[in-house]
């Protein structure tokens, strides 16, 4: 219906790497609207715009100036009064506007300043045309059309210039924009993907969620296997089909910064997290005022904050690590359960631990009822006496199919290389070894004695002692800077970081990296260690690039090629770790050891990952009598991490249930020790805990695979992408 007042989009990314239909109904060049016209108004300068016209012409204009330009090249530059719906402008008569007709077409050229191309009336005008000629029909480019009779009462109002509400537009306008998206079948996320390899099981997996079980499942895909992708690519199309909006992303603390990142990344979505200082200083109302919120569960939970969630109506709910919403008795079942939301997904690879019950308390977040009251489930599906043993697997197994997808590794045909970990083991020269041991000790009894510094500092030099001291020199100048009082005492741990004239940890790099024949990674988390290996490789003569965020992305890009191609050594910082891919090289160097097991992973995973054909190398730089080493002790002597699949020492470190980030637990175990010996005490008691954490981890793994076999895995259907690089 070429009258009705609609602007039609195609799918194409912008500048923010969404679909303009994502931010709202907007003009784009080559759009058309009708307005009334009136011959006589047009001389003495005024062109009312109405109905709809109005509308969208008052929401796409920026500012309030409107220029025409007529079929012989003229232009004219209006003014558009908002308020009386008019174009103003005394030049209006110089333009070659047709008489006879009351309404005209106008099509847009530019958005800034708006510019419109005055089309001139159709060939058929509807203020002019009686009802029984309306539903003639008629005959356009050799098509014989026709209006639908249901459509009589809106043409006849459209006739008499009688226009519905802005709302009723709007309503009109998406209704026909969703019936124009394709069906779940086909993808439209795709375009706005960055850095993603997606593979079959994954588009299967969302055509399903999306489709089949209408935007609530329990994702159970094994470790590794990208349950985050699917997570966002489901997001993605809820966004671009409209269906979506309000998002509220929940996972454990230790993941909040990740999935932002990875939302921001590989997406092209922004959100808020909690911790965030734009949110906090918004308070609890940050919950309404911001409509994508990345948030840790355990502080979402808590009344005051829980109080203003469940008050919010969620389009889309994301639960990472649902595992610890397994008991219904607990405030974090509790406040899931009060969530108000149209859309929910909850992500875990061991959704039963102890208990067949978890099953159904989870099932019962994603969709009450499904399995029956908790009286029904254990009468129907438990053996008495036996909490983990099903009385029905195949009557269980049909039960979840409708709310669950679980892709195994074994079936998906994913096959990574070899991992091989080398711990290379170091004593500090004596200068470094005192000032690593004084500078600690100093700092430990500042904090308690409550002198200004605070927890985080404390954690931050550590860190940096643990990298090189120049890293660790720049912080304690700005204590200094802050703390008067402790002033004397840092000055004094400068000068002798400056005095230093060698560095045991940077030999042994130096005698590796001669040793190491290929190309290799070295990774730290400082700028200034990085400044410094950078003056020992380049004293020692070796070709190298250093990559750092505050490079820009071309000269990434450039480091990247020179890596490539002739640089054999890359000393990269933290951000070298986020998304790229660099298989071309099989080996890395951890010449510092972040407190945080995950960002090791991300380490590794920059050369472990699908695509890498050979086998890969990790080398563990460890200096004796630090934190790092009793770190790398209990992460490779006692769980074996680094032969495990990426993504497990996430679920290690969640059983161990802590509230806290594994390198807040290892600070605090730190602070509280009197003395090296208590220290090594509560770390080999800390090691135990996360001993007994993989083996319940991998009870875990066993008994799920027995419950659900490959019963739950999405429909092997041809994928009509199976890979998709958009890097």
């Amino acid at each position: 219906m070429r009258w009705k007042c609609e602007i039609m989009k195609n799918h194409r990314p912008s500048s923010s790497g969404l679909t303009e239909t994502i931010s709202g109904s907007v003009f784009e060049p080559g759009d058309r609207i009708e307005i009334q016209f009136d011959r006589y108004l047009a001389e003495i300068g005024l062109v009312p715009i109405d109905g709809p016209a109005r509308n969208l012409l008052g929401a796409a204009a920026e500012t309030n100036d409107v220029i025409l330009r007529d079929q012989q090249q003229q232009f004219v530059k209006c003014r558009f009064d908002r308020d009386a719906g008019v174009l103003e402008s005394s030049e209006l008569k110089k333009l070659f506007l047709p008489g006879g007709y009351k309404r005209l077409l106008l099509e847009l050229l530019q958005r800034a300043p708006l510019t419109f191309s005055i089309i001139g009336p159709q060939d058929s005008d509807l203020a002019q045309a009686s009802p029984i000629e309306l539903f003639s029909p008629k005959v356009t480019g050799g098509v014989t059309v026709r209006f639908n009779s249901s459509d009589r009462a809106i043409l006849e109002e459209s006739a008499k210039g009688q226009f519905g509400s802005k709302r009723q537009y709007d309503l009109n306008l998406s209704a026909n924009r969703l019936a124009l998206c394709p069906r779940f079948d086909q993808f439209l996320c795709f375009p706005f993907l960055r850095d993603v390899v997606i593979y079959e099981h994954q588009t299967n997996t969302v055509r399903t969620v999306l489709g089949k079980l209408h935007g609530r499942a329990l994702l159970c895909d094994e470790v590794g296997l990208g349950k985050t992708i699917e997570a966002g690519m489901v997001l993605l199309e809820l966004l671009l089909r409209r269906l979506a909006k309000r998002i509220l992303i929940l996972t454990p603390p230790s993941l909040v910064a990740q999935w932002e990142e990875e939302m921001r990344r590989k997406f092209n979505l922004s959100f808020v997290t909690y911790d965030s200082e734009t949110f906090r200083a918004c308070g609890s109302e940050g919950w309404e005022k911001f409509e994508r919120v990345v948030a840790s569960f355990h502080t979402a939970k808590q009344p005051q904050h829980a109080t203003a969630i469940e008050k919010i109506h969620y389009d889309f709910v994301i639960i990472d690590e649902a595992h610890h919403f397994r008991n219904s008795s607990t405030r974090l079942w509790q406040f899931a359960n009060n969530l108000k939301k149209k859309f929910i997904l909850l992500l875990t690879a061991t959704p039963v631990q102890n208990n067949l019950e978890e099953l159904h308390n989870l099932i019962t977040l994603l969709s009450p009822g499904q399995l029956g009251t908790l009286k029904a489930f254990r009468r129907e599906h438990m053996v008495r006496g036996n909490k983990l043993l099903p009385k029905d697997l195949v009557k269980l197994r049909r039960a979840l199919s409708e709310v669950m997808i679980r892709n195994r590794r074994a079936t998906v045909g994913i096959q990574m290389t070899r991992r091989f970990a080398k711990t290379i083991q170091l004593d500090l020269n004596p200068d470094e070894k005192k000032i690593y041991r004084d500078v600690s000790a100093f700092l430990r009894e500042q904090l308690r004695k409550s002198a200004g510094i605070n927890r985080m500092t404390l954690r931050t030099v550590q860190m940096e002692l643990g990298s090189s001291p120049d890293a660790a020199a720049l912080t304690l100048k700005k204590m200094g800077n802050r703390l008067a009082h402790l002033l004397p005492q840092l000055e004094k741990f400068n000068e002798r970081i400056e005095g230093l004239k060698t560095s045991a940890k940077s030999l042994r790099l130096l005698e590796l990296v001669q040793s190491w024949p290929e190309k290799l990674i070295v990774f730290t988390q400082y700028r200034a260690t990085q400044q410094h290996l950078a003056k020992v490789l380049g004293e020692a003569g070796i070709e190298f690039v250093l990559f750092h965020g505050a490079l820009g992305r071309m000269e990434k890009e450039d480091v990247i090629k020179r890596f490539r191609t002739t640089a054999r050594i890359l000393v990269s910082s933290e951000s070298g770790a986020e998304g790229r891919n660099l298989q071309f090289c099989r080996a890395i160097a951890n010449y510092d050891l972040p407190w945080n097991p995950m960002r090791i992973e991300q380490r590794i995973g920059r050369v472990s990952r699908v695509g890498q054909t050979q086998d890969v190398y990790v080398f563990n730089f460890s200096a004796n009598e630090t934190i790092e080493a009793a770190i790398l002790h209990l992460l490779d002597a006692k769980i074996n991490m680094f032969q495990m699949v990426i993504g497990e020492i996430e679920m290690i470190l969640g059983i161990l249930d802590e509230e806290q980030d594994f390198e807040d637990v290892v600070l605090e175990t730190w602070v509280q020790s009197s003395s090296e010996d208590e220290f090594k005490q509560r770390m080999q008691t800390l090691g135990e805990k996360l001993i007994s954490a993989k083996e319940e981890y991998l009870r875990f793994k066993e008994h799920d695979e027995k419950l659900f076999g490959d019963a739950f895995e999405t429909s092997p259907v041809r994928s009509d992408m199976a890979e998709h690089h958009n890097a």
